[in-house]
């Protein structure tokens, strides 16, 4: 009987000023690793960071760091951008995202890459994920569905949907997250694993630090109250959004 393959994965950490922050968020992901292989499962990881031109000691931390890790540099460009960047240079058929601000729990690649092994027709799987602020019950099936750290995707479908949007006003705005996940949605079987996996934290400034007024209320409030969480989408983020949907459309042989 042949040996299964081991898989492969990447998993790319973009990090702007984030000295303070950067060792935990790759001690998780080692820890994350190191519990695959407590389980049984080798993995052929690589950890790639790409420091977004941050004006800290990010980079020096990154190269103090005690394991493997490989670091890119690149100017300013955003979140988004730097994810790009990261897949572009590796080489994992398995992608996860995990930001320098937030944390993988131990269980993350394992339970992630349990169910897309097992099941070849699954696109991405995605996690609970804990927030680190209060927040109403309300907001928390969104946010699964739309944050950065808590799903794994085969690189395939990262490729169809052209990555993450670079546009300054999706950067201005922290959605860059949420049209990419919209557009997998629309394109791949996806299924979620009802199981907390990692942890996000409201960094000041983040896009979830901006949003706490929004978050304390439940949608109906909201909408009723009319509280402002300083998003806008602009008519340049319509044409763009329209554009990658068409393209997602096309993939899905629609038009």
């Amino acid at each position: 009987m042949a040996r299964p393959r081991t898989p492969s994965a990447a998993i790319i950490i973009p990090a702007y000023n984030a000295a303070k922050t950067i060792a935990r968020a790759l001690d998780s992901a080692a820890a994350s690793l190191a519990h695959c292989r407590a389980q049984g499962l080798e993995v052929d990881a690589e950890i790639v960071v790409v420091d977004d031109g941050s004006a800290d000691s990010t980079a020096s931390v990154v190269e103090g760091w005690q394991g493997p890790v490989r670091l890119l540099r690149q100017a300013n460009a955003g979140a988004g951008a730097a994810r790009n960047a990261g897949v572009r240079q590796s080489s994992g058929t398995f992608l996860f995202f995990l930001d320098a601000d937030d944390v993988f729990y131990p269980n993350h690649i394992f339970t992630c890459l349990s169910a897309l092994l097992a099941d070849d027709t699954l696109g991405y799987v995605f996690t609970r994920v804990r927030i680190d602020m209060p927040m109403h019950e309300d907001w928390r099936p969104s946010l699964d569905e739309s944050c950065p750290i808590n799903f794994a995707l085969r690189r395939v479908w990262h490729d169809m949907i052209r990555g993450f949007v670079e546009d300054p006003d999706f950067r201005a705005h922290g959605a860059e997250d949420t049209l990419y996940r919209a557009c997998l949605r629309r394109l791949v079987k996806h299924r979620k694993i009802d199981v907390e996996t990692c942890e996000q934290f409201a960094s000041p400034g983040n896009a979830l630090d901006r949003q706490r007024r929004k978050f304390a209320h439940s949608k109906a409030d909201w909408q009723n109250k009319g509280i402002d969480d300083g998003f806008k989408m602009t008519l340049k983020m319509e044409e763009i959004a329209l554009a990658r949907f068409a393209h997602v459309a096309k993939l899905r042989g629609e038009t």
